[in-house]
């Protein structure tokens, strides 16, 4: 071979070499960054809606969901607590009269104008600063226009935090109250986290499938499974209207989840989280089978409970009583960089090696 071939032919090796690194570094970019943040972008397009934020009155909005502490609210629908008569003990009823009202003319909200949501007009969850006493109930309209009252009796001292929750005009409003003291004998305080995620409830086991590492700011899959203990799968009844109700707080008590699977025409989660910056829960949907899936967006790290309400089909629970399971689960921190750009940058830093390496390979002097 001529050197003139010789040199021919390396220029042609040389061409085909860098178009190949040009034509691999377009595949990369392309399908590994471009195309997966255009669906992205779609999809947040789609689901702006979704997105929380703050209102001048501190109302914290996600979507047709609204989120609002009693004491911070000035102007708007609001719902107010005052449980009568102190002291409160454990064993005495106590009664909580919820007040709806329009602020700041302080106007009383009649039972009439709010809608019904999952069969009730006011839906209140309550929990033990320990996360291990849970309460789910509902009060009634009284003659007072615009309040809700029911009687209450606590089965252990601690401390109580309640929120309520209405609808009104098509938004869900959610409350959180100021915190209840209730004393009598016995520990107040019992708090003991297991990451485990099967536990007993009466005569069934209950399996929670999700993620290992559950990332906050990313949509999380809750997968519900229910069996007896001689593990037969279970047929659910409905509980006001859904198969299951899920309810998820942080074990500090600012965020604060209440949710069902998307049956039939029902609307989909109802997300109430107080910080600003959070992207509310998405939606969620019920699986074919006998489990349960919800999808969740946990809005920042740390330890939450979740509270699973369900009714096994045909065992004689008293009306609007349910089974609850309650679970614990660990929210790590987001990933500084995506995965994907990891992958991006390393398959470019490879192709810049190897092209290196090539091109001192083929500038070697004959």
């Amino acid at each position: 071979m001529t050197p003139e071939e010789k040199k021919l032919k390396k220029e042609a090796l040389r061409w085909h070499f860098w178009f190949a690194v040009s034509f691999s570094l377009f595949l990369i970019v392309t399908f590994a960054l471009y195309l997966p943040l255009r669906f992205l972008h779609q999809v947040g397009v789609n689901e702006e809606v979704t997105t929380a934020h703050v209102d001048e009155e501190g109302a914290n909005h996600h979507g047709n969901a609204q989120y609002h502490e009693e004491n911070e609210v000035k102007e708007g629908l609001a719902v107010n607590l005052n449980a009568t008569p102190p002291p409160f003990t454990v064993g005495n009823p106590i009664r909580l009269d919820f007040r709806v009202s329009q602020k700041p003319a302080d106007t009383p909200v009649s039972a009439e104008i709010l809608e019904i949501a999952h069969e009730k007009p006011m839906h209140v969850i309550g929990v033990r600063s320990d996360m291990e006493e849970f309460r789910h109930i509902h009060p009634v309209p009284t003659e007072e226009a615009g309040v809700f009252s029911i009687k209450h009796k606590f089965d252990k001292p601690g401390t109580y935090k309640f929120w309520s929750e209405i609808k009104k005009d098509g938004i869900n409003h959610s409350f959180g109250h100021p915190e209840i003291s209730v004393e009598g004998s016995g520990p107040a305080f019992e708090k003991e986290v297991s990451l485990g995620k099967n536990i007993i409830v009466d005569e069934y086991q209950v399996a929670l499938r999700l993620d290992d590492i559950i990332k906050a700011g990313q949509e999380t899959e809750l997968f519900f499974d229910v069996h007896t203990l001689d593990s037969h799968e279970i047929e659910y009844e409905n509980y006001l209207d859904a198969t299951m109700h899920l309810t998820i707080i942080k074990d500090d008590w600012k965020q604060f989840i209440h949710t069902h699977p998307e049956e039939k025409d029902h609307h989909a989660s109802n997300v109430f989280i107080q910080e600003a910056f959070a992207n509310g829960g998405g939606h969620n949907t019920s699986v074919g089978g006998h489990g349960v899936e919800f999808h969740v967006t946990f809005p920042e790290t740390g330890l939450y409970k979740v509270f699973a309400q369900f009714r096994p089909s045909g065992i004689g629970l008293p009306e609007e009583e349910a089974l609850t399971a309650g679970l614990w689960i660990k929210v790590s921190d987001r990933p500084a960089v995506s995965s994907r750009w990891i992958l991006l940058f390393a398959s470019v830093a490879a192709i810049a090696v190897l092209s290196w390496l090539v091109s001192k390979y083929l500038n070697v002097k004959e």
